[in-house]
């Protein structure tokens, strides 16, 4: 009977252990979420590097792609062409 209750103890100590140790099922679904979270991350990236990519092949291949590109992060414009530069910050706005 003794050494029953002694190795129920300690079959519970381990199991308590394996749940809640250092390299426990805890810890393991923490670094399954931190993973998941991760692979979403990339996945975003992988589609913003794609439409760069393209945007690239665009700008080399179409010269008036290019310079629509380049007056409009420049704010420049062409002769007899009108620029309105309209600011979308709505922190300086008073109400």
């Amino acid at each position: 009977m003794k050494y029953t209750v002694i190795f129920t103890i300690i079959i519970a100590l381990m199991a308590l252990y394996l749940v809640f140790g250092q390299n426990g099922l805890m810890k393991y679904g923490e670094m399954v979420a931190i993973r998941k979270n991760y692979e979403e991350k990339i996945a975003e990236m992988d589609k913003r590097m794609e439409a760069m990519r393209r945007e690239l092949d665009l700008a080399k291949k179409d010269r008036e792609y290019l310079e629509n590109i380049i007056r409009r992060e420049l704010g420049m414009q062409k002769s007899g062409e009108d620029l309105y530069i309209i600011d979308d910050n709505e922190s300086g706005r008073k109400d």
